[in-house]
């Protein structure tokens, strides 16, 4: 029987942490996982948002759609454009059609298996 030297996954609570190092590293993956999450809502919700995150270093990380900036300068009232929606839905179609031709290839593999 072998032991495991890592502790796995565990439960985290919900307070600061001491250790500079885990902090860091815990920082990063949350942040790349926040922003993984609101691309996704963007996708699949044709949403407009913009996420600001700054690290206890001062480091600013920011994603937006269609872009951070004028996200903000709608934020604060002053007057933009509309966005131009039709590159963004034609990026859409494209990007559902190559899912289902991935989907469809995966499933005649999966028959050919069968």
């Amino acid at each position: 029987m072998t032991t495991r030297s890592s502790k796995g996954r565990r439960r985290v609570d919900m307070v600061k942490m001491k250790n500079a190092r885990n902090l860091r590293v815990t920082f990063s993956n949350q942040h790349v996982g926040l922003f993984k999450k609101a691309s996704e809502l963007c996708t699949l919700c044709v949403a407009e948002m913009a996420i600001v995150v700054v690290s206890q270093d001062g480091k600013v990380f920011s994603i937006g759609h269609p872009s951070v900036d004028m996200l903000v300068e709608r934020f604060l009232g002053r007057k933009l454009p509309p966005p131009n929606n039709d590159v963004y839905n034609q990026q859409i179609v494209a990007r559902r059609e190559a899912d289902i031709r991935e989907l469809n290839t995966k499933l005649m593999n999966l028959e050919g298996v069968l």
